[in-house]
Formats: structure tokens, sequence, C-alpha cells
């Protein structure tokens, strides 16, 4: 079966997958696994394109080593190519790119996001919870939390949000910080338990990041732990859910709404 669907997935037409990472909180670890996930797909051999929406510091932008040119919004307007836009990481293989003030409506077609495997987008919520029209439109969703009690209501709080807002009905999750992984399957347990209860959507565990002092190490340093450092824990959690992320189901794309309604 491994080898049937192996064959499957070489002979279908090749799609660039793009995953919106959201915090189910600020401070929950978006940025860390969004950017840790870039350089494990990377090291794996793909080309990756990393979208950086946060403008107020740039983060994810500063760790990966790059020095983008232009914006998303710039190659939305047609004012640069995207190749001339985004800015190599430390990795030749890992791209970043600003976000920069997208437009509703005003997606890249897919031919210019053709030459990457995968986009990832280290997403921002505006003030009601909804995402950029370009994390709005990804095919996969990961919501990365952590094992507080206020931040799996939080997460749960995410996920309803977004199910309201764009339809998704599959969400992965990344449990960052955590103990054990007997303590992240608890919490996946309840969660799921409750999302297909109440909501009638799947809350996949996508991985776990243990608590490891190697993170803080590496921003200090300005660098990505998995770039950084090849052995740590954390390294080898965030390139084993990378390992995991070309089995996902892909959803449809759609745009992301023009005008996002309140919610009750």
């Amino acid at each position: 079966m491994d080898q049937a669907e192996s064959l499957r997935r070489m002979l279908a037409p090749r799609t660039t997958r793009r995953v919106a990472v959201v915090g189910s909180e600020r401070g929950a670890g978006a940025t860390t696994v969004a950017l840790g996930l870039s350089h494990a797909l990377a090291m794996q051999g793909e080309r990756v394109l990393l979208l950086d929406e946060d403008p107020a510091t740039a983060r994810a932008t500063r760790l990966a080593g790059a020095a983008p040119a232009g914006t998303l919004a710039d190659v939305q307007a047609g004012r640069l190519p995207l190749e001339a836009a985004a800015g190599a990481g430390t990795s030749a293989a890992l791209s970043v790119l600003p976000a920069g003030r997208q437009r509703a409506g005003l997606d890249l077609p897919p031919s210019a996001l053709a030459a990457f495997r995968s986009v990832l987008v280290d997403a921002a919520a505006d003030a009601d919870g909804a995402l950029s029209p370009f994390a709005g439109g990804a095919h996969n969703v990961l919501i990365v939390m952590r094992p507080e009690l206020a931040s799996i209501t939080a997460a749960y709080a995410c996920i309803k949000r977004l199910h309201h807002l764009y339809a998704w009905r599959r969400f992965h999750l990344i449990v960052n910080m955590a103990a054990s992984e007997a303590a992240v399957q608890a919490i996946m347990r309840n969660l799921a338990r409750t999302a297909s209860q109440y909501l009638g959507v799947e809350a996949l565990c996508a991985g776990w990041l243990p608590s490891d002092p190697l993170v803080a190490r590496g921003v200090q340093l300005g660098r990505c732990v998995v770039e950084a450092f090849p052995a740590a824990p954390a390294t080898t959690a965030l390139r084993r859910t990378a390992g995991a992320i070309g089995g996902w189901p892909m959803r449809a794309q759609t745009s992301a709404p023009a005008a996002v309604p309140a919610l009750a």
C-alpha cells in the first residue's frame, strides 16, 4: 500500500502546497514552527517559500538570514517577479518574502509559485481573527498551541473561528514546549473529541516540540534552531513533522472572504 501511494503521488500533477501556520494566541510559537518546518523541508530537498506576515518585527525573515528586495504585495501588483522579490535564507533552498499590504482578490497565479514545492505562511490574524487573503486560501492550516489550559482553550476558539470563516473541516495541531508525548496525546484526544462533537471538524495531531533551551539559544544567535543545532530535540521534532506534511490531504484552495461577518 505504501508503494502504491508513493506511485500515485509521483504520477499526480504537481501542486505547490500552501500551509498557513497560525498561533492559537500570541507567544504560542508559530514563528518558531513556521521557520523550523521551512528549514526542515528544505533539508529534505524541497524548494520552500516562507511568507512572513509580521511587519512589526519581521522575525522569521531575520532569523532566516534573508534580505528580500520586495513583498508579496509588490508581486501581486506586478512591480516585481516573485524570484526577484524574495530573499534567500541561509539554506539555498529556502526563500523568504514579507507579506506587505495584501489586497483581497489579488492572489498569485499557480505559475508564480511553480518553482516552489511548499509555501509556508507565518500567518497573522486581524482583530476579528481573520487571516490574510493568501493564508486564508491555504491547502492546510497548522495551529500551534502550548500545553497550558489557556492555550488549549484558545486553540479550540481558533478552530471554531477559522471553521466559520473559511469552512475548513480539517485542522492540524502541534503542541509547543510539551513535557511528554503522553501529555500531548491526552490534550489531543480531548480537543479532537470536542471539535468533532460540537463543530463536526477533525483536529489532528501534527506533532509536538519539547521544551528545548536550544530554541532560545538559536534566537539569541539570530538563527533558526533547525539550521543552528541539527541534533537538538526540537530540530528532531520539527523534521519529523515536516516529513509527514507531504501526506496531508490538500484542501481545495479558495479565496479569503472580502468582508468578515461577526461570529455569534
